[in-house]
Order: structure tokens, then sequence, then C-alpha cells
């Protein structure tokens, strides 16, 4: 029987599973996504926090295997108000996008560092956030694309105007709506550098058009919170 001893984890969705248990879904450090069973955790006085940063045993033969040890490796997080949509909206990707038991280290140190931010900057701030997390999201899964240069070869300008071709990159266009500065912010990943709002809204929008396609017809239940945003 496999057993694994405190590994790095966050907890990323619970529901109810049985009678008294839990099923679990953790982003781990060495692990990538895995599902566990919490047996009788529906009755602890303790509940197992999301948002937080944790340290979790498991053992088990099969694929669902059954968590044995939790402790918190974190200060408490309570996120409130959009920011805990924005958090449910990262939380739901990483269950839509990952494959199990796949380790996604680089992606584990973006995603604590997104939630850890998430719990101190201004709503302004956290939107520009959440779209640094969706393009890092998208470049640790392999569908990253050239953010230095257009299509054609040419450096990205900072004082022309894009649009975005899919799966092939930015094309230098009159009527393009999101600015070679904002690809090159995108690009630096600066919290403190965000766009002016038009064009945040442009990076939000070439983000959807990125991920459109890997998340199919199923919509996400928590984008329909912040619809527009």
């Amino acid at each position: 029987m496999r057993k694994i001893e405190l590994n790095s984890a966050f907890l990323i969705h619970r529901r109810a599973f049985k009678d008294s248990s839990l099923l679990l879904d953790f982003l781990t450090l060495e692990h990538g996504k895995i599902r566990l069973v919490g047996r009788g955790l529906r009755n602890s006085k303790t509940q197992i926090q999301v948002f937080q940063h944790l340290k979790i045993s498991y053992y088990g033969k099969g694929e669902l295997k059954s968590l044995s040890h939790w402790e918190a490796d974190d200060t408490p997080r309570q996120l409130k108000g959009e920011n805990l949509i924005l958090g449910m909206y990262v939380n739901e990707l990483i269950s839509r996008l990952l494959h199990e038991q796949d380790p996604y280290f680089e992606l584990f140190d973006i995603y604590k560092r997104f939630i850890e931010n998430l719990a101190t900057i201004d709503t302004a701030s956290s939107h520009w956030l959440l779209r640094l997390f969706e393009h890092n999201l998208l470049q640790e899964l392999g569908y990253g694309i050239d953010f230095s240069y257009d299509i054609s070869g040419d450096e990205i300008q900072l004082d022309a105007s894009y649009e975005y071709q899919h799966q092939g990159g930015f094309a230098r266009s009159l009527t393009g709506k999101i600015s070679g500065k904002s690809i090159n912010q995108l690009l630096v990943d600066d919290i403190n550098n965000k766009p002016n709002i038009e064009q945040l809204k442009a990076c939000r929008d070439l983000n959807r058009q990125r991920l459109n396609p890997l998340l199919g017809s199923k919509p996400l239940q928590s984008r329909a919170l912040f619809f527009g945003k």
C-alpha cells in the first residue's frame, strides 16, 4: 500500500461523499492534482480550508486514495466578496484543466503567490493579478504563445495595436484592441504595473480566447458570478 507523507498542498474543491466523508481535490507540489477521500471529515470540528497552504498525508492502492492526516502550514486566510469569487474561479480552472497526478512544480508556486497576493490587494489590482495567473497557467500547460514577436517575426512594438490569432500569436492591426504595451505587461508579469481599464478588459478578452478552446462547451460556474468582470 502506497503512503505519501506531508506533501505540500492546497485544497481546491470539496463535496459530500457517502455518509460522513468528503471528496477532496488538492493541488499538490509533488503529485499535481489529486482526489482523496476524507473519511469522517464532514463531522469534524476542525474543517479543512481552501486557500490555505497545507501538509497532507494519504494512502491507498487504487485511483481514489484516503487522506490520513492534514495540518495547516500557513496563516488563516479568509477571502471575501469579489476576491473570494476570483479564488473560486482559479480553483475551477485548475480542476478543469490539469491532468491528474501530473506534477506542475512551477504552477504550484504561481498559485501560492496568487492566493497570498489576492488576500492583501485591492479590487482593481486583483483583476490584473487574475489576468497574470491565467497567462502563467496557459504557459505552464504548454499553450504559450510568443509575446515578444508578432506572427510576421517582427518585435512587438509598445505603441502599436494587435489582434490575437488563435494558436498563431499576435498580428499587427490598426483596429487591434490589445496594445503592444499590454502584451509586454503580461510578459513582464509585474502586479504593480497594471494596464488601464480599457487594456485590462482587452487582456481579459485575450485570455478568454486562449482558454475557451481548452474548457470546451461546459460553462465555468464561478465565471457566471462575475460575468463581465
